[in-house]
Formats: structure tokens, C-alpha cells, sequence
């Protein structure tokens, strides 16, 4: 190839980096203006949210098309979306970072979802992590996957949010994943905030449950299948009401808040004192390694008594 030809084809390439640029300053520009009109009307700040930043970038990968790996198109509307973000909010981050590599994974899948320029915190402690959003000093924490039997499990905490602006699960790291992970990475994480989690169409839920002890791991994913309630995971801990269990179960579709799906719920699990409250979700993570399609069910939880 001559050199006017490779220059031809550099000039092309400076011209869309400009255009690119360009559109990025005018999509900075109209996000500016819909934060201050949000403002105006209702005296607050345009909060993040997740669930419409997943929408959005799902909506592009299912126009995606060319050379350009799909996992690049996440990263960079990632960036993006916390960069325009950062320039209307002091949004800052709590990642619980324990003392074990698993502290590092947690650390580096956060850069991964909330970019470069978002001001990130370590905290070692969960529960740290969690009055740092109810006491607003950070819009986000991330939170450890949750475990069965875990000394004094982070999750439990959202069963007693007021009503006033609760704490929910509005998210899980990593974003997105490889087909290889079977719907299941070997690290995950899940992002909490001060936000309602609205969901989009394509989502998993969690419902945390106080319950007599009586009351089976079993019977739970039994009776929710009847209310149309998948389950995928349910992890489980002694309460700190005497006689009670708590639960952290993860189904799938969007629950909201339906009070009366609550009820009926501990309706057929026959507890008469029990809670069961909507605690946010996350948004099926897209597959990186191939083209965009509504998710299968995954697997189902083994039962125990």
C-alpha cells in the first residue's frame, strides 16, 4: 500500500476520533442540562442508576456489530456513564476489601464497573461499608457475595430499612460475563445504594425473609415457585430474634415491591410472625462471547431440610 493511501486512511481515522469526540462533549452537555432541570423541579441531584445504565448498554449490545470484542462496548459505556456521573454528583464508592486475595478481586472488578476517575474507598468491614451509604457518605458499597452462615451476614440489615429511601441491591459485579462462566463466575460481588432497583426486563431479584425455624430451605423454594418465583440461590443464617432464621433468596424476574406477593407468600409458608420484604436485584448479565438473547433460567437450588 503507497503512503498517500496510508495517509489517507490515517486522516480518516482522525476524523472520527474528532467526531467521537465531539459527540462526547455534546452527550456531556445534555446530561448537564437534564441534571439541572432534575434539580429545578424536584431539589435534588440526577442519582445514578443502574438498572437504566444496564438497559442502555444491553439495547447496544444488541446492535453491535463488526471487529470491536462486545466486552470494549461495556467497558466504555461504563466509563462513560460514571465519567458524566462524576461531573453532576460527589459519587463516591465503599468496596469492602478483606485481607485475603479475595480483598484484591473485589477491588478490581469495582474499577471495572465504576471506571477510572470515580473515587473508590477500601473498607474492610461490610457493615462499615453499609453505614457509609445510609449515612450518605458514599452513593455506593460494594458488598461481598453472601454465604450461609455467615457471621453476622451484611444482608440481614436490609430486612429493617424505614421506608424513607431504603438500602437495596441495585446491582452485581461483574457486569457482564463470559459463556464459559455457565451463569456463574467463580467471583462475584453485589453493589448496595440508597436507590430504588426498578429493574429491566431481564432481571434477578432478591426477597430477605425472616422465618420460624420450622420453616425448610425446601418449603421456601417450593411455595415461591408457586407465586411464579424461580429460585436461584438461597443462603441462610440464624436471626438475632430467638427461634427465627434469616434468608437471602435470589430468584428469577423482577419482584419489585409487591406487598401483596409478600403476603401470600408467608401466607403459603404458613409463618405467623415471619417478614418478607424486596430488597433490590440485578440485571442478567450479558454474555461477552456472543450475540445478545434472552437468558435461560439457571440452575435450580439444592434443597436442604
Amino acid at each position: 500500500m503507497s503512503n498517500s493511501a496510508l495517509d489517507e486512511i490515517r486522516r480518516q481515522l482522525e476524523s472520527l476520533d474528532e467526531k467521537i469526540h465531539d459527540l462526547l462533549m455534546k452527550r456531556a452537555e445534555v446530561s448537564g442540562r437534564l441534571s439541572e432541570m432534575v434539580r429545578k423541579n424536584r431539589g435534588d441531584v440526577v442519582a445514578p442508576q443502574p438498572d437504566q445504565e444496564a438497559a442502555l448498554i444491553r439495547r447496544l449490545l444488541g446492535r453491535h456489530s463488526g471487529s470491536m470484542p462486545r466486552e470494549s462496548i461495556a467497558r466504555i459505556w461504563r466509563e462513560l456513564c460514571a465519567a458524566l456521573l462524576l461531573t453532576h454528583r460527589a459519587q463516591k464508592v465503599a468496596v469492602t476489601v478483606p485481607d485475603s486475595q479475595l480483598g484484591l478481586i473485589s477491588w478490581d472488578m469495582a474499577k471495572d464497573y465504576f471506571g477510572s476517575v470515580v473515587p473508590l474507598h477500601k473498607v474492610a468491614n461490610p457493615m462499615a461499608a453499609l453505614s457509609m451509604v445510609k449515612e450518605q457518605e458514599v452513593v455506593f458499597a460494594v458488598m461481598p457475595w453472601p454465604e450461609n452462615d455467615g457471621v453476622q451476614p451484611w444482608w440481614r440489615f436490609l430486612l429493617d430499612e424505614g421506608a424513607d429511601r431504603p438500602m437495596r441491591i441495585v446491582a452485581r459485579l461483574p457486569f457482564g460475563e463470559q459463556r464459559s462462566d455457565n451463569g456463574n463466575p467463580q467471583h462475584k460481588s453485589l453493589v448496595v445504594a440508597r436507590l430504588p432497583y426498578d429493574g429491566t426486563g431481564d432481571d434477578r431479584s432478591f426477597i430477605a425473609l425472616q422465618l420460624e425455624h420450622r420453616i425448610s430451605r425446601g418449603r421456601i423454594v417450593d411455595k415461591a415457585k408457586l407465586l411464579g418465583m424461580t429460585g436461584i440461590s438461597l443462603h441462610s443464617c440464624t436471626s438475632s430474634h430467638p427461634d427465627y432464621n434469616d434468608h437471602l433468596f435470589e430468584v428469577a424476574g423482577y419482584v419489585g415491591d409487591d406487598g401483596e406477593k409478600m403476603r401470600k407468600l408467608l401466607e403459603l409458608l404458613e409463618s405467623d410472625n415471619g417478614k418478607a420484604v424486596f430488597v433490590g436485584g440485578y440485571p442478567v448479565p450479558p454474555l461477552y462471547d456472543e450475540p445478545e438473547k434472552p437468558s435461560a433460567t439457571v440452575s435450580s437450588i439444592k434443597k436442604s431440610a
